[in-house]
């Protein structure tokens, strides 16, 4: 038969160091400000860079790397998006909260 223990509290912050204090106070702050944000904010997933120069987007993504050579094509030429992997996050008119990712087409098409 299974035997139930008291539980013990999973965070003991009266027993807690101080530098872990710390960052617990600096993860909460983050987290409310955070969630804060996305109440009071509209949040856009931004997918629109297909086709787009990478020099052009470079500050909001960053590149994605594959295993095989991405090719051009007639659409996406060398040093073009051709694919997100991950899009931008960030609030409707102001700056990105997080870096999308971007596959970067990296070579000529081979005949």
């Amino acid at each position: 038969m299974l035997e139930i223990r008291e539980s013990k509290r999973l965070l003991d912050y009266e027993n807690a160091t101080l530098d872990f204090r710390k960052k617990m106070e600096m993860f909460v702050e983050c987290l409310t400000k955070s969630c804060w944000l996305r109440t009071i904010s509209t949040v856009v997933l931004n997918f629109n860079v297909v086709g787009q120069k990478f020099d052009a987007i470079k500050d909001r993504f960053v590149k994605f790397s594959t295993q095989e050579k991405v090719e051009a094509t007639e659409d996406a030429p060398v040093g073009y998006v051709r694919l997100v992997a991950w899009p931008c996050l960030h609030l409707e008119n102001e700056g990105y909260l997080t870096k999308g990712e971007v596959v970067v087409v990296d070579q000529t098409k081979l005949n």
